[in-house]
């Protein structure tokens, strides 16, 4: 089953080389994060640019990173993407090199980040498999791709799997489910109970 987002990405790199990539991930990223992750993430986009290009995030957009990145969980999410979005070997693959502008990168650190900072520490989304899987394809999605050899429906399904937020959704939706089962079947008992008392009373 695939939602609308799922249906509009196009096949990006192997999702095994993005793995390699975030197990690969520097320690200094997680270490000291607060103080390098905002030039980090202007330098990579500058660097995403191609073009020569030098403090292309500034004004309001480089403000608004500073500040993110002064919370050290936000500010090691945000290396860890940067790290990961500047790999020479990923953008072999033209459509993630077309897919990670500067702008995605920017949108990555501003939206992506502090969702996925909620869920777990960045240690956590690097050094338990299932989380960084799961790390691997919330950025592939983001970036509007999806892994190669994988359709639409595969990718979504293999979303649903592995996300957090996916999962505690559904659980949500399930216990809704069951207390509204709960409470029809308590409503058919009541009324049963009922109209037992009523043909009882004719008697």
């Amino acid at each position: 089953m695939a939602d609308g987002r799922t249906d509009r990405t196009v096949e990006g790199p192997a999702l095994a080389d993005v793995l390699r990539r975030l197990v690969d991930t520097p320690p200094d990223v997680l270490d000291h994060p607060a103080v390098a992750a905002a030039a980090l993430v202007g330098d990579t986009a500058d660097l995403l640019a191609g073009d020569g290009t030098v403090g292309l995030v500034r004004g309001e957009r480089r403000g608004a990173v500073d500040a993110l990145c002064t919370f050290e969980p936000y500010a090691a999410l945000a290396g860890t993407v940067c790290w990961l979005v500047r790999d020479a070997h990923l953008h072999a693959v033209p459509a993630f090199r077309a897919a990670a502008t500067p702008d995605a990168l920017v949108r990555l650190v501003e939206q992506l980040v502090p969702t996925l900072a909620l869920l777990r520490t960045a240690e956590a989304w690097l050094h338990v498999p299932a989380a960084r899987e799961e790390l691997a394809r919330a950025v592939l999605r983001e970036l509007g791709l999806r892994p190669a050899g994988e359709s639409p429906e595969v990718a979504q399904d293999r979303w649903a799997a592995v996300s957090t937020a996916e999962q505690r959704r559904i659980a949500r939706e399930m216990a809704e489910e069951a207390r509204r089962a709960e409470q029809l079947a308590r409503e058919l008992a009541e009324k049963r109970a009922k109209e037992a008392a009523a043909q009882y009373a004719n008697y």
